[in-house]
C-alpha cells in the first residue's frame, strides 16, 4: 500500500485542522494518521488510493482562522497497513 508523510505549514494549530484532516480522510477513504508537532506544523501519514486528491483538499482551510502555508509531500516506508484514520494526541 502507497504510505506518504505529509508536512502541513501554517497556522494549523489550535483551530480545528487535525479533526478536518481527519473528516476530508473519511471523505477520500485515507488510513493513517495525524498529530501536531512542537514546532508549529502538522504531520499527517496517509495511506490510500486517493492521496492526490486528499492533498488538494488540505490545501483548502475550513474556515479563515485556519492557513495552509505549504503541504510538504515524501514516500513513506513502512510494513504497517492502516484501518483506520485518526488523531494522535
Amino acid at each position: 500500500m502507497k504510505t506518504f508523510k505529509l508536512i502541513v505549514q501554517g497556522n494549523v494549530q489550535g483551530v480545528g485542522y487535525r479533526n478536518y484532516a481527519k473528516m476530508l480522510a473519511d471523505q477520500y477513504d485515507i488510513k493513517g494518521t495525524v498529530r501536531n508537532q512542537s514546532n508549529g506544523d502538522v504531520m499527517i501519514i496517509a495511506q490510500g488510493d486517493n492521496v492526490t486528491p486528499y492533498i488538494q483538499a488540505l490545501k483548502v482551510p475550513q474556515h479563515r482562522l485556519m492557513r495552509i502555508d505549504h503541504i510538504e509531500m515524501e514516500d513513506y516506508s513502512t510494513d504497517k497497513v492502516y484501518d483506520k484514520f485518526s488523531a494522535v494526541y
